[in-house]
């Protein structure tokens, strides 16, 4: 029997890899056990098979899969970006120092970036939604309800913390005061890129995801540099051992906007054939 750590490890697949590979990949972890090993494994994997998705041999069909995973990874990009901006925010205005005009103007400008990119991706949630209205396909929009168990505690956080400030020894309020919204933010950064691949949008649909996705890489590309930036020219060079994996996350969520979004793009511009790259299913 597989346990439920490595259960959900198999489950964040992408479906189009579950499809070809779920039940060799499954006998193989019944075989091994679901040691930790194994589970952070699968975790990697399931990384590694969103970056770089099975593509099968039709044309029409690999430029589908293509650009759903652009569209997939683009937004998980933008989450990491949106996440680190106010960490980032936060650092500069609790530093002792004081923050220099340049890297205020290169923070506002990452800002005004990611609520441009939100905007672009709202209109693509809702031509989704248009669509799935027509079809039906409502059960492809089941995985949004793993946020619900974990909303409260983003909503509540900011009590927990202060609780946790105010009583030392309870440490394990202030755990979840953290631990809670990480896995919230999450959620949030998981749960939509798997209901545009259960959803298979029509091509109109897909190409409008792709294209709007270079934008929005572009935003990120944005965000990650005025993050690097700023934490490089305003720390001192011990606190910027500390602050080092923010920008490493940025700069790292930029390059994979850029490679993933241009991919995307190339799909969709793609016309060899006067073929739907599939229908409503």
């Amino acid at each position: 029997m597989i346990d439920m750590a490595a259960r959900l490890a198999l489950r964040a697949y992408p479906p189009s890899f579950r499809e070809r590979y779920g039940c060799e990949l499954e006998a193989l972890v019944e075989d091994t056990g679901g040691r930790p090993s194994v589970v952070a494994d699968l975790l990697i994997g399931a990384l590694r098979a969103w970056l770089h998705p099975v593509m099968p041999n039709e044309s029409a069909e690999r430029r589908r899969r293509r650009m759903q995973a652009s569209v997939a990874t683009t937004w998980v990009t933008w989450c990491a970006a949106l996440y680190a901006l106010p960490i980032v925010n936060f650092i500069l205005s609790e530093g002792p120092w004081p923050t220099p005009v340049l890297v205020r103007r290169l923070l506002d400008v990452a800002q005004y970036a990611m609520y441009g990119a939100g905007l672009i991706l709202l209109v693509g949630a809702l031509a989704l939604l248009a669509e799935t209205s027509r079809t039906g396909n409502w059960s492809a929009w089941r995985p949004l309800v793993a946020l619900l168990p974990t909303l409260p505690t983003w909503l509540i956080a900011p009590l927990l913390l202060a609780f946790a400030s105010i009583e030392p020894f309870s440490y394990w309020v202030g755990a979840l005061g953290v631990l809670g919204p990480a896995a919230f933010l999450i959620t949030m950064a998981v749960t939509p890129a798997v209901v545009v691949t259960r959803c298979r949008p029509s091509a109109k649909v897909l190409r409008l995801l792709a294209l709007s996705g270079v934008a929005v890489a572009f935003a990120v590309t944005t965000t990650g540099i005025a993050c690097g930036a700023a934490l490089i020219m305003n720390t001192p060079d011990a606190a910027q051992l500390v602050t080092m994996p923010i920008p490493a996350v940025t700069v790292t969520a930029s390059i994979a906007a850029l490679v993933t979004a241009g991919r995307g793009a190339k799909a969709a511009l793609h016309r060899e054939h006067p073929v739907d790259l599939g229908g409503d299913v």
